[in-house]
């Protein structure tokens, strides 16, 4: 199952209706999750119970959880989970993921889907390529931490050292210089060759694939890890132009390999860069002095003008109540009322449709760690 994609976040922050329901059931990868189960159940419960308080039909009410029933009762559809499993509900939508973030056990009904978990989803600062690389077998992925992409490259560069040689002659077709290639570097192919021969071959090879990544990747500050064995990745790194090759490796040899355990390791090499963009913001938030604010009307009223750079929200933080967006002003409950939602949620979505950065905490690893939310402002 795909994550969800930007337009239908986007659409699903646009939708207001009478009763939207939200759902988040923490879920396990593998075995029957039986009491992930009985957690959806128990939610749904919950939200038929809601919306009788509401004064919602019984009829309506059947409408509204019947295909969450339905999904309840799918059991080969329970096999095949992620970390999470998260279901938004209206008159006029039903969308479910399985996802690889963590989440609470948690339901909403209220005028607007709770989406505040899924924003580390779009975050734009963990991009990276994979190059999975041999000689037998070249393939080039796009990717963040929950999900990667195959870009098609065959139009490129030659997809391995046998290829090679005939797409030197392909490209000679198209007005290179003869035996040479963009970089400049002849081929060598042909009987007995020996085993200078075989090393300039193959560096003639990684060449090829070095030009590709230059036709295909637009922005080379965005970091590309190699998986391969450590001699082709020593050697790719020493020829490559390409400026931001991680320092680490997936090293092994994955012609026929596993590619989610592939990216699976590849993101926890590159958790120090995940984490850059987030420690620099906390260290601006501590020296920025006059652009800075923890209070919770005041950062709202910042969310929805557009104002906020960069907000620090704490995970599982819940603010139940509303807020008024023609008058600035909020009302805040210590339980949720009938048609509340979270204000963390308002104050997320509000930042990230307007450009902001948004990184959800725990509690005690915000900056200022006494609130329940943090912004760096714009002006």
């Amino acid at each position: 199952m795909t994550l969800l994609k930007k337009k239908q976040f986007d659409e699903l922050v646009a939708e207001k209706s009478n009763y939207c329901v939200s759902i988040y059931i923490p879920t396990h990868k593998s075995g029957e999750n039986k009491d992930s189960m009985i957690r959806l159940k128990n939610q749904v419960s919950k939200i038929e119970d809601e919306l009788i308080e509401l004064g919602v039909k019984q009829k309506d009410i059947f409408n509204y959880v019947e295909p969450i029933n339905k999904l309840i009762q799918d059991t080969t559809f329970w096999r095949y989970l992620s970390d999470s499993l998260v279901i938004f509900r209206s008159k006029e939508t039903f969308v479910y993921r399985t996802l690889p973030i963590e989440t609470e056990d948690f339901s909403m009904v209220s005028d607007r889907f709770y989406l505040l978990p899924l924003l580390s989803v779009f975050n734009n600062d963990d991009k990276f390529y994979i190059l999975q690389l041999s000689l037998k077998k070249n393939r080039l992925f796009e990717a963040n931490q929950y999900e990667f992409n195959e870009i098609p490259t065959e139009d490129h560069m030659p997809q391995s050292l046998k290829d090679a040689v005939g797409w030197d002659v392909k490209q000679k077709t198209l007005q290179y210089r003869s035996g040479q290639s963009r970089g400049g570097h002849g081929l060598y192919h042909g009987q007995g060759e020996g085993k200078d021969d075989k090393e300039k071959e193959t560096l003639k090879y990684l060449h090829m694939v070095d030009d590709g990544l230059s036709d295909l990747i637009d922005d080379k500050s965005i970091p590309l890890i190699i998986a391969s064995v450590e001699e082709i990745c020593s050697h790719f790194k020493q020829i490559s132009s390409y400026n931001n090759i991680y320092h680490k490796y997936v090293l092994g040899n994955h012609d026929n390999g596993d590619m989610d355990k592939v990216h699976q390791q590849a993101c926890e090499l590159l958790q120090p860069y995940f984490e850059r963009v987030r420690n620099e913001s906390k260290e601006k938030y501590a020296e920025t002095n006059l652009r800075i604010t923890s209070d919770l009307n005041e950062l709202l009223i910042a969310a929805n003008g557009g104002r906020i750079d960069t907000l620090f929200v704490g995970k599982n933080k819940h603010i139940w109540g509303n807020f008024d967006v023609d008058k600035g002003t909020m009302k805040v409950h210590e339980e949720k009322e009938s048609m509340d939602y979270c204000l963390m949620d308002f104050a997320a979505k509000s930042t990230f449709q307007k450009g902001g950065n948004v990184f959800l905490e725990e509690v005690e690893d915000l900056p200022v760690s006494e609130a329940p939310a943090n912004a760096i402002l714009r002006y």
